[in-house]
């Protein structure tokens, strides 16, 4: 038996993607999505006063450590520096596998700048569906190596992969499939090895599983649970967002609220989103939502264009390996299929997309052998480098703008009495520069999921008051844009008799208040 022995060994490029690592996090470097912020703003304290458990799409058990981190040290961004803790370890974990790969000193580096590029990318803007993929992709290279693997490089890819169902079980899931595929494909273990390997990851997987219901059915409020499961399946089903993009609701209706995340007090019930689904799921068998879904994916990739970037390096990558191209192509092809099919019936953005195509790097890693020249693979390097260069222009240049809107944002509250909550509307959270913590709490109430939740119910006490249609008066901060608000017409919705009058206004905001005579 191999002695267990962990040692890392750093070469210059895990070198390169500490100092990396390091620098962004002193950047104004921001969370890709809103889910993100408001998770952080749970565990910290910063939204309800205390530090939350729980925190709805992590697992519980990452969401209790990091609420305990809190208490002793609130100023401190423990949600985000956690994951840029799970992106370098899984990044050094790729590259120290790249290091042992029999291949060229040249695809190695080009390699190694691959892996660096991802992390940069994820550093700039964590998502943790993101974080989870990239740590569960680290941790399946090492667990499943080629041949006897060291105990080392199979612990940590051990470690690597309970980080990361930790952080997004469903991301372990896909990773785990595309794994399975490229196994049966391009197999590195006999049939009897790669089934007892892949049963060690399904017992940790189903095991943590586990534990998260176990924990939800015991802590968690079983409503909220409910509505916030059948709330998903309606709100990011992809004929919902096809279809209300393009017909729209009567302006008082309760779906054209729900549509933009406003259904805090609305009588939308489990059983009217039941039926929605399935009216929604009766759309999907039809040719126009399968342009619909093509569509969106051509969408999507404009708006996203550096994993686009990220996904055609990897498609060229793969199909220059040195295997016949009928294989290469039955790989690529039914993944394609399997890829296109999951799209149609599941909202995928970028994120998710990218998680299915960084599954090429599993034949790549496993058989690197190339058709390529040395000039070749130069070129590909300043290529890299050109993407690294452009991104991170681009991040920077966005973060000015970041910074301006957070000035005027920060004047406009200075001008609100505190007696008073504040909405918003048209802001995304990950805007905000401040790191907000129970010390600093979040000066504003936000909508979307973590509405009729048992922590937006802390959050109006805190406030002062016990819901929304209990309100007397309220001020709400929204971009100058010609488009009418919706926020106060759900609020005299459900309480009419609102007024409005404008305090006051930037450049790029304005700040409202809402009151009964």
């Amino acid at each position: 038996m191999r002695k267990l022995n962990i040692k890392l060994q750093f070469d210059p490029w895990s070198i390169a993607l500490i100092l990396s690592i390091t620098v962004i996090w002193f950047l104004p470097w921001r969370f890709q999505t809103n889910d993100d912020v408001l998770m952080m703003w749970l565990v910290s304290g910063a939204y309800t006063g205390e530090p939350e458990p729980y925190a709805v799409f992590i697992h519980p058990w990452l969401s209790y450590f990091l609420s305990r981190l809190y208490y002793p040290f609130p100023e401190i961004n423990w949600y985000g520096l956690t994951w840029f803790a799970i992106i370098l370890f899984s990044g050094i974990l790729l590259i120290g596998k790249i290091k042992r790969l029999g291949a060229s000193q040249d695809w190695k580096r080009v390699l190694s700048l691959f892996v660096l590029l991802i992390s940069i990318h994820l550093c700039v803007f964590p998502q943790f569906t993101l974080v989870a993929g990239f740590a569960a992709f680290s941790g399946m290279s090492r667990f499943f190596e080629r041949g006897n693997a060291l105990a080392t490089s199979r612990l940590l890819g051990l470690i690597s992969i309970f980080l990361a169902l930790m952080v997004r079980w469903e991301s372990v899931a896909l990773i785990g499939i595309g794994w399975a595929w490229s196994e049966l494909i391009f197999p590195i273990h006999s049939r009897v090895k790669a089934v007892s390997l892949a049963v060690i990851i399904s017992i940790l997987a189903v095991s943590t599983f586990i534990g998260k219901r176990i924990h939800e059915q015991k802590n968690v409020e079983p409503s909220f649970l409910e509505f916030n499961r059948a709330r998903a399946k309606v709100i990011d089903h992809p004929s919902f967002v096809s279809h209300y993009s393009t017909i729209a609701f009567e302006p008082d209706s309760d779906w054209f609220f729900f549509s933009r995340w406003i259904f805090e007090e609305l009588p939308i019930d489990l059983d009217q989103l039941t039926k929605k689904k399935e009216e929604l799921d009766q759309r999907l068998f039809t040719w126009k939502e399968v342009g619909s879904g093509l569509y969106r994916l051509i969408l999507i990739q404009l708006t996203e264009l550096f994993k686009g970037m990220l996904i055609l390096a990897l498609i060229i990558g793969f199909f220059s390996l040195r295997f016949e191209l009928k294989k290469k192509l039955t790989y690529f092809l039914i993944w394609l299929i399997f890829f296109l099919i999951f799209n149609h019936f599941n909202m995928l953005l970028g994120r998710v997309i990218f998680l299915f195509f960084i599954i090429l790097l599993f034949p790549i890693l496993n058989y690197p052998r190339l058709y390529p020249s040395f000039s070749f693979l130069k070129y590909v390097s300043y290529v890299f480098f050109i993407f690294i260069g452009v991104h991170l222009f681009n991040f920077l240049k966005y973060s000015e703008g970041r910074k301006l809107v957070n000035k005027e944002f920060n004047t406009l509250i200075n001008d609100i009495h505190v007696d008073k909550p504040i909405f918003i509307e048209g802001i995304f959270e990950y805007v905000f520069t401040d790191h907000f913590s129970r010390i600093n709490p979040v000066p504003i109430l936000s909508n979307g999921w973590i509405s009729r939740s048992p922590f937006q119910l802390k959050a109006y006490k805190l406030r002062g008051f016990s819901k929304q249609s209990d309100l007397f008066s309220f001020y709400l901060i929204a971009p100058r844009i010609p488009e009418p608000l919706v926020f106060p017409e759900y609020m005299n919705k459900i309480s009419s008799g609102f007024m409005e009058k404008k305090v006051t206004e930037t450049s790029n905001l304005e700040l409202l208040y809402f009151y009964k005579k």
